[in-house]
């Protein structure tokens, strides 16, 4: 059936909470990452076929993010677009389903990515359309708030960091362990900054000001260079008796947009285009969701097997980091994963977690990273509220 590869992979620098792109609606991050893409393919927007994107905090001001996105940014009215929830792995969701599409043969040339702005979600009133509600206050939740928590998790749901205490419990896991591994993600992201090594593929997004020209949002606003003592001084922040997760050792709430431009090696070949990497697998499977983290590192044996490849043919690993405690957690359950070999450039403690651009996001710095660091084979994976383990094997070419 051939091959699927991947032609360009960009994204933008991912923005704190209330940060530099909090002003930008997720349709302006979504439709600015998709040209960039298109750009970066040396395709013109006819070209594209079908778009898929990932969304998780989904509202009503943009329904079917992909395909509006997809328009605005040039692609014609009548192609097809498809906008995907699957919690964490939703922009990884995106791609995994234009791959299929293309490997089926139902289009040979699109884009595939995921966006976020959880600086702009919405505050829902779930009450006011039912009956007795004519008097007495009703109560605003958080849109933000209420997806970090799984309500089919005990009498009254359980927020995410919580149900990681279970993990940290189950593994043996130690503070130290989890506050190492966040130290690693600031260092690293800081360096990989510093050195280049996110230079060109992180496109910089203009952002209109009430006054005056737009000004550039260039570079990621969570990495910092903190010192180790930072982290240790830090108080539990979910369980405050005996707890281990913090602030610091957790993911933030970000904004973003990533994506690629996906193709059938045969399209690429016949239109002249050399890829930048292809498609080797991609995998998911399920874990109880009140060991939700789990999925990020029980996908990886069942992804290198569908590949027919072992922990050491691959270069380069990134687990996205929700938790430190995850990516501590796949330490001890897989002991021969290489410690300097994964998260090498920052995850989501340091870049952030942008929950629905984050899969894609895993994808496109891979791809750059790998070219960029050497290697030929690199694994990005996450863990997906809900109880799933989503991920991929992706080969640089050339």
């Amino acid at each position: 059936m051939g091959h699927v590869v991947i032609l360009s992979a960009v994204r933008t620098p991912i923005g704190a909470m209330g940060g530099g792109l909090s002003s930008l609606l997720v349709r302006d991050l979504a439709t600015f990452a998709i040209r960039e893409a298109i750009a970066a393919a040396g395709i013109a927007p006819e070209q594209v076929q079908y778009t898929c994107l990932g969304w998780v905090m989904q509202d009503s001001r943009f329904p079917n993010l992909a395909k509006q996105a997809a328009e605005f940014a040039g692609v014609p009215s009548s192609v097809p677009g498809t906008t995907y929830h699957e919690n964490c792995a939703s922009g990884a969701a995106a791609v995994h389903d234009l791959a299929r599409r293309i490997l089926l043969g139902e289009v040979e040339v699109g884009v595939a990515g995921g966006a976020e702005s959880m600086s702009n979600v919405p505050r829902y009133l779930f009450t006011g359309r039912l009956k007795g509600q004519t008097y007495g206050d009703m109560v605003l939740e958080d849109g933000v708030q209420g997806s970090l928590v799984d309500r089919n998790v005990g009498p009254k749901g359980e927020v995410m960091g919580l149900m990681t205490e279970r993990i940290v419990e189950k593994y043996g896991l130690t503070r130290e362990e989890q506050d190492d591994v966040a130290f690693r993600s600031h260092h690293h992201a800081v360096k990989a900054w510093e050195e280049g090594m996110f230079a060109d593929y992180v496109r910089p997004v203009p952002v209109p000001q009430k006054k005056g020209p737009p000004v550039e949002f260039a570079r990621d606003e969570g990495p910092k260079p903190l010192p180790r003592e930072a982290f240790a001084a830090q108080k539990p922040f979910f369980k405050p008796d005996g707890g281990t997760i913090t602030a610091m050792n957790s993911s933030s709430i970000n904004d973003g947009a990533a994506a690629l431009v996906l193709a059938s090696e045969d399209w690429a070949r016949r239109n002249g285009h050399r890829p930048l990497a292809r498609l080797v697998a991609w995998h998911n499977v399920g874990v109880p969701r009140e060991y939700m983290g789990e999925g990020a590192f029980q996908v990886i044996p069942p992804l290198l097997q569908r590949a027919g490849l072992d922990l050491r043919s691959i270069d380069w690993w990134e687990l996205n980091e929700a938790f430190a405690a995850v990516v501590a957690a796949a330490f001890h359950f897989l002991p021969d994963l290489p410690v300097d070999r994964v998260n090498a450039w920052g995850s989501g403690i340091s870049l952030g977690h942008p929950v629905g651009c984050t899969g894609a996001r895993q994808m496109v710095d891979m791809v750059h990273q790998m070219t960029r660091r050497g290697g030929r084979l690199g694994l990005t994976t996450r863990c997906v509220g809900g109880g799933i383990g989503s991920g991929e094997i992706l080969e640089v070419l050339g």
